[in-house]
């Protein structure tokens, strides 16, 4: 387990080794244009707010993802416990 993160601790310093190199190699300004409203931002500032948001949402569908197969594993545990039940046949 420890293992295990160690390498999730390696991982996160590398992605913000390689978030610092892309930030310092994109400092142009760009406009983003929403809906209703438009705003000027720096371009690294832009990368990050949608590299976090696709992680934060890949993240939430997985755990979705996670959930419901545990709870189809803990339903089908049952079932498989109440037809595994000895039977007094006489």
């Amino acid at each position: 387990m420890r293992v295990k993160g160690l390498l999730l601790l390696l991982f996160v310093l590398l992605m913000l080794v390689v978030a610092g190199f892309i930030g310092s190699q994109n400092s142009q300004l760009v406009l983003i244009n929403y809906i209703l409203a438009e705003t000027e931002m720096r371009m690294s500032v832009l990368l990050a707010v949608t590299f976090s948001i696709g992680v934060s949402f890949s993240v939430l569908l997985f755990i979705g993802y996670i959930l419901r197969l545990k709870w189809r594993i803990s339903s089908l545990e049952r079932k498989n416990k109440k037809l595994s039940l000895p039977t007094n046949v006489t």
